[in-house]
């Protein structure tokens, strides 16, 4: 909700505000209405951290060197993996007995 304010929100007040007949009771209540709701949205805007933002190019940046860090073990051997002892078992994690790279290349 309060992610979508904007400068536009207050524009489109400020354009009412000038075409508002003041003798219509439904217009300055709409009016009024129209107030509150900006008001309340810059109160929230006011508080709002934009570093929590994920929509931000530092974030998706931050994101996309640690999926691709995390892809390649952040540059450390593989230790332990899931591991079939046979073809129809099921995965078991063990401690290899060489360390190898994330393309199964000796280390």
């Amino acid at each position: 909700m309060a992610g979508k304010f904007g400068q536009d929100d207050v524009d489109k007040l400020a354009e009412f505000e000038a075409k508002v007949d003041t003798n219509d009771k439904e217009q300055m209540s709409l009016l009024e209405e129209m107030r509150r709701h900006v008001k309340k949205l810059e109160d929230l805007r006011k508080h709002e951290d934009p570093r929590l933002s994920f929509s931000t190019p530092e974030f998706r940046e931050a994101q996309r060197i640690f999926t691709d860090n995390f892809k390649k073990n952040f540059g450390k051997p593989v230790e332990w993996a899931f591991v079939k002892k046979h073809e129809w078992s099921k995965p078991q994690l063990v401690k290899l007995d060489k360390p190898v790279d994330v393309d199964g290349n000796p280390w």
